[in-house]
């Protein structure tokens, strides 16, 4: 546990990877770069986090730097200026004021004053109009392409960085088990524990017990689990005989992990028992196959193989992994589509939807470091390799 109290980036480890990415870009040729998604910023500047960035609900950020020189600078308005002072960073900060036609046109007309011939941004966050914008405020400069070289980099952790991952893993995994302990008990209460409860005790948890941000949370029980996501009706209460699943994400300082779990309420019949152990045997055969220098199709192709073997369908329209860092959901990507090696110390989320008796989704998502040794698994605090059932009462908090 000792090497996991340290929440966020050390100075030494920031530098660390500080060198890593510009020793990275120099090698590609990168003069100039600029990036305006929140995972980018993140990780580029290692370390700054903006809540809702890609939401637009807030104005622009953008992230600069010169490969060449090393100068590092971050755009925003007043509102965020405070948060890199909060988050010990120690590049310059540029507030612009919204003084332009445009908040594009505000951004764009200081950012000009840093740009060289050529500068790289990230085209998958860099909307039309911002790019316009850039291009009339400066019209020497070139705008090449970054994403590529970014993800290559991204998909490869540092030990700092998996150590991060582990550290959301475990608020994940306290979180989710704190809801539990508030649902035993009451879940059959339907006077006074409605649904959507279960999901707002794990996020409350979540952040006690130290996760920076929560993102995507979905909470859904019987026939209604049939699809991923879904609206939690406000007065819909737990039943008993039902699969129960959550969906969630969080970050600790910046870095992401998502997860899924799936639970019982009341005690479980043999179709019930039978479903989730069919669920685990297609999980641990795509877990087998988290092999350094396998394609990450293969690893789907495994569990397919696997399904066809023991009669077992499994939900085709999402890939059954893929993997996290500083944003919820990115390369290698566990499906027919992605031919990418295995690399060692990706770290990837793992969880096959399979079907329970009236056909719901039944999944349990963990996390793995993948190493020489084999996959480690990162989301360590409580395995579910068993069906969880939800009856009685529980006399912890957390």
């Amino acid at each position: 546990m000792s090497r996991m109290n340290d929440i966020s980036f050390s100075a030494a480890e920031r530098k660390s990877l500080e060198k890593q990415i510009m020793t990275r870009l120099m090698a590609e040729g990168y003069d100039n770069v600029l990036v305006f998604g929140s995972s980018n910023i993140t990780y580029l500047s290692c370390g700054l986090v903006f809540p809702y960035l890609d939401q637009k609900v807030v104005h622009q950020v953008a992230y600069y730097m010169s490969i060449k020189t090393g100068q590092r600078v971050l755009f925003c308005t007043s509102e965020l200026a405070d948060i890199p002072d909060q988050l010990n960073w120690d590049g310059e900060v540029v507030v612009y004021a919204l003084s332009e036609k445009t908040p594009e046109l505000s951004l764009a007309s200081v950012i000009s004053k840093y740009l060289g011939e050529q500068v790289a941004i990230d085209e998958n966050y860099t909307t039309n109009v911002q790019l316009k914008a850039l291009q009339l405020i400066s019209q020497n400069t070139q705008y090449i392409g970054l994403d590529d070289t970014l993800n290559a980099l991204k998909r490869i952790k540092t030990d700092a960085e998996v150590r991060l991952l582990e550290i959301a893993c475990r608020m994940g995994d306290r979180g989710f088990v704190s809801a539990l302990n508030h649902t035993e008990g009451a879940a059959l209460d339907t006077l006074s524990y409605p649904l959507w409860e279960y999901a707002e005790r794990f996020r409350v948890h979540a952040g006690e017990f130290g996760g920076s941000g929560v993102g995507n949370i979905s909470v859904l029980k019987g026939e209604t689990s049939r699809v991923l996501y879904g609206f939690c009706p406000p007065r819909a209460t737990f039943t008993e005989g039902e699969f129960v699943r959550l969906e969630y994400s969080l970050h600790n300082h910046g870095y992401w992990i998502s997860g899924s779990r799936t639970v019982y309420v009341g005690n479980p019949d043999n179709q019930a028992i039978s479903a989730y152990k069919k669920n685990q045997t297609l999980k641990n055969a795509a877990r087998d196959a988290l092999i350094i220098g396998n394609l990450a199709s293969d690893v789907y192709a495994t569990v397919q193989q696997k399904s066809l073997e023991m009669g077992i369908p499994f939900w085709k329209d999402i890939e059954i992994g893929h993997g996290v860092g500083t944003s919820e959901r990115e390369g290698p990507f566990l499906a027919p589509y992605d031919k990418s090696k295995l690399q060692e110390n990706m770290v990837i989320c793992l969880g096959v939807y399979t079907y329970g008796p009236n056909k719901e989704l039944i999944c349990d998502r963990d996390v793995f470091q993948l190493t020489a040794s084999g996959p480690k698994l990162l989301t360590w605090y409580k395995t579910y390799d068993q069906l969880y059932a939800m009856f009685g009462t529980s006399a912890r908090h957390g």
